[in-house]
């Protein structure tokens, strides 16, 4: 079964990597470059999953997720922040914020794989 992946990412170069060893495991990827195209694309496209990158022009990732959280039917949809904010208030903030997960930027492909398999619910 093809997963839908919203990855909200504004460097273009980021999402191609991420886009391509998605799509190699099967997934459909779809980008969205900031905080307002990812609520609009979420409504269209209904992922099963949101990878966020939390240091976005306009809405960064906090608030945009909060605001995913409050659209009809998308409480359940894990969103998980994959950054380059690793400092140890930043993991602390995400788990706050109702994350279900937390991939560092850079991954490693492997990590980033067995994680979104998680988030998926994917043995």
């Amino acid at each position: 079964m093809v997963m839908r992946i919203l990855y909200v990412e504004d460097n273009e170069p980021n999402f191609q990597l991420v886009q391509k060893i998605l799509a190699y495991d099967g997934h459909e990827v779809v980008h969205a470059h900031d905080g307002q195209v990812a609520i609009v694309e979420a409504r269209k496209q209904r992922p099963d999953l949101v990878l966020m990158d939390l240091g976005l022009p306009g809405l960064d990732g906090y608030e945009t997720a909060r605001r995913l959280r409050a659209e009809p039917g998308f409480s359940a949809v894990p969103i998980a922040a994959l950054t380059a904010s690793v400092r140890d208030v930043d993991r602390e903030r995400v788990r706050g914020e109702g994350f279900q997960g937390f991939i560092e930027k850079p991954f490693r492909v492997d990590k980033l794989r067995k994680e979104v398999q998680r988030l998926l619910g994917i043995k």
